[in-house]
């Protein structure tokens, strides 16, 4: 009986440890979006984004995000770990700017530095 006991004290603790591990304020969790991209640029890594069924003003300017991405998934499903720029978001191969519009998923990080928001895209699996 005392052997049982100790067991689930063991388990009521180990179980608010991973618990409380889950919680942790320090951990940063991705956020998934699907959306299109309408502007990138494989020197700077950075792409203009628009979210599906976000409302934007009138006066809104293009939403940027800086693509830290090593990895990357291509329309087929293969999954890209070589560090390249995803070739849904690249120009042509003399110029690094595209403004072809693809569909993609993003797992983005938000990071508030006081001033301007910064989006950081983590992983994109390219739709089209």
């Amino acid at each position: 009986m005392a052997f049982s006991l100790a067991l689930v004290a063991v388990g009521l603790v180990g179980g608010f440890g991973a618990a409380k591990l889950a919680d942790d304020p320090h951990t940063a969790k991705p956020e998934l979006l699907v959306g299109t991209v309408t502007w990138s640029n494989d020197q700077t890594r950075s792409i203009a984004f628009e979210e599906d069924e976000a409302l934007r003003g009138p006066l809104d300017g293009d939403t940027i995000y800086s693509v830290i991405a090593e990895r990357w998934q291509d329309v087929s499903g293969t999954l890209h770990n070589d560090g390249t720029y995803p070739t849904c978001l690249a120009g042509e191969k003399d110029d690094p700017v595209s403004e072809d519009r693809h569909r993609v998923e993003l797992e983005v990080l938000h990071r508030d530095t006081g001033g301007q928001p910064q989006h950081i895209v983590v992983h994109v699996h390219c739709l089209d």
